[in-house]
């Protein structure tokens, strides 16, 4: 028996990370779909086809394409996708002192990288490109 694109895992995977609202994929969301390979194949294919960014491991982001240039990009920005995916995570954290700073007037100088302080723990790396989440004094627990 031949498989229709409609029975297909990718197209049921591409089904279900449509249905779902937020930006950030864990690979959680759609383990049930099939065994760990068959998933990590999906993955890797709509990583290629440029439909998917991978932010770190197990963690995908939806993209879009540029206009500018051919590179996918995060839907809504990485730095927001690094915090939706700490959030789904269940990683406790806050603003970093730099941030915190800009926003309560007590600086000027506008944060340029995206740090933030932990009060959970987390061992994970972030990653898109050449932006990155920093954990604070680099501590990855508190």
């Amino acid at each position: 028996m031949r498989t229709t694109y409609e029975n297909s895992l990718e197209y049921q995977v591409e089904k279900r990370l449509n249905a779902l609202s937020t930006v950030v994929i864990l690979r959680k969301d759609i383990e049930d779909l099939g065994s760990y390979r068959q998933i990590s194949r999906v993955l890797s294919r709509l990583v290629e086809d440029k439909k998917l960014i991978k932010l770190g491991m197990g963690i995908y982001a939806k993209a879009y394409m540029s206009k500018y240039s051919d590179r996918p990009l995060v839907q809504g920005g990485a730095d927001t996708a690094f915090r939706i995916a700490l959030k789904r995570l269940g990683v406790n954290f806050e603003a970093g002192s730099s941030e915190r700073a800009y926003n309560a007037g007590e600086s000027t100088q506008v944060p340029v990288r995206n740090i933030v302080k932990l009060k959970s723990r987390c061992r994970r790396q972030f990653t898109y490109g050449k932006n990155k989440l920093i954990f604070e004094k680099n501590i990855n627990a508190r």
